[in-house]
């Protein structure tokens, strides 16, 4: 790349003395935004800190440039945030976060990524250009921001230890290593890498879920109590297309569950994260009430209860369940969440799709106090109130198994 014009230069570092208290408010605008969404939405971060480029920093990079720049906003790293993850594996999951609420954008200079290489180890890290979406631009108070970018980058503390371990030695890859030292050098980052891979695994069995106290409900307890009645099995969930059975006298309690429970929450949380049909009819049923589908690690210990009380032993099993019941979804969730002209919700949990799917198998009891049980004990979103929601979601069901 050939040297910039000296004008240019001149102009470009004129602009960054004018802008360069709006590039802090934009930073700080963003870090906030950030810290709001990652908080209910992502798992628990070690750090998440921003910078402004200092004046010197840009003029040495605007004599070596990699870019043709002509203004001060393109250059996408004049703002810059770090995140830093506890596991390699969270990584992925803040930039999806990024990726939904922030507009993020291509740059070749920063479109190499070290993992991408199957003979490089160690440092890798997730470069991202994001700007604020356009809705938000829209407001007064973002308006102003029109055009600014942040890169954003997001590592494990591992591979930020890494990072700053070359750079105290003074290089940054195995080729800038004395030649007699990159066989060494080529096994120390390797074992970084591995260690990431490893603390993923070992994350899974250190995992605590709290104790859901919803499960020890009896009668009397703050939260409605549960009525004492006889023990009744549902219908068993292959039955796919007969006829819902007559209501029972008395309806049947939703039993404790097992002490032994097939799925695990740390499944259950990648089954919600990662499988695409899921995924799809959560963002439907998001878009519905327009509004935004978050990450809560609530409900996914709610998904994972109601799933092993409902007798579904795998998370195989759950997703064949919502590929059975497709087209039962849209009208089952409307009636669990209600009129989407009327009620209005701040967010809708990831994993929505399958609480409805386990409110289908509660409705085929037949037993109208069951299901209102259900939904009660088991709702992420809506908080029903009366046995009226149970009855339409009863009949829902016998609507679309009448053949």
């Amino acid at each position: 790349m050939k040297p910039l014009d000296p004008v240019v230069i001149d102009k470009i570092l004129t602009q960054y003395d004018q802008q360069k208290k709006t590039y802090q408010d934009f930073l700080d605008r963003t870090l906030t935004l950030i810290q709001e969404f990652i908080v209910p939405d992502g798992p628990k971060v070690h750090s998440i800190i921003g910078r402004i480029k200092e004046k010197e920093s840009l003029a040495e990079k605007l004599n070596q440039p990699k870019e043709a720049y002509a203004r001060l906003n393109d250059i996408p790293d004049i703002a810059g945030i770090r995140i830093i993850t506890y596991f390699e594996e969270e990584v992925q999951v803040i930039a999806e976060i990024i990726r939904r609420e922030f507009n993020v954008s291509a740059s070749p200079e920063h479109s190499k990524i070290l993992s991408a290489d199957p003979h490089r180890f160690g440092y890798h890290s997730t470069n991202l250009q994001v700007g604020l979406l356009d809705n938000r631009l829209e407001l007064i108070e973002y308006r102003r921001f029109r055009g600014f970018l942040v890169e954003l980058q997001i590592r494990s503390v591992l591979q930020h230890a890494w990072l700053e371990i070359n750079k105290h030695l003074g290089f940054q890859t195995r080729e800038h290593c004395p030649p007699q030292k990159q066989r060494e050098y080529a096994r120390i980052t390797a074992l970084f890498e591995l260690a990431d891979q490893e603390l993923n695994q070992i994350k899974s069995f250190s995992y605590q879920p709290k104790k859901a106290t919803r499960l020890e409900l009896l009668p009397g307890d703050p939260l409605p109590p549960l009525p004492e009645l006889p023990s009744e099995t549902l219908p068993p969930i292959e039955e796919e297309s007969a006829a819902l059975p007559p209501p029972a006298t008395t309806p049947a309690l939703l039993e404790k569950i097992p002490a032994s429970c097939l799925i695990r929450h740390e499944e259950m949380e990648r089954f919600v994260l990662e499988n695409r049909l899921l995924t799809a009819y959560d963002r439907r049923i998001a878009d519905h009430y327009d509004t935004r589908l978050i990450f809560k690690t609530q409900s996914i210990i709610t998904l994972t209860e109601a799933c092993c009380q409902l007798d579904i032993a795998s998370i195989a099993e759950a997703g064949e369940l919502i590929r059975n019941h497709e087209k039962r979804i849209k009208p089952m969730a409307r009636i669990l969440l209600g009129d989407p002209t009327v009620i209005k919700y701040e967010h809708i949990s990831r994993g929505v799709t399958l609480l409805v799917i386990c409110a289908i198998l509660a409705a085929k009891s037949g037993h109208t106090n069951t299901v209102f049980q259900f939904i009660n004990r088991y709702h992420l979103e809506n908080d029903p109130t009366s046995t009226g929601i149970a009855s339409e979601l009863i009949d829902c069901l016998q609507e679309h198994l009448t053949p």
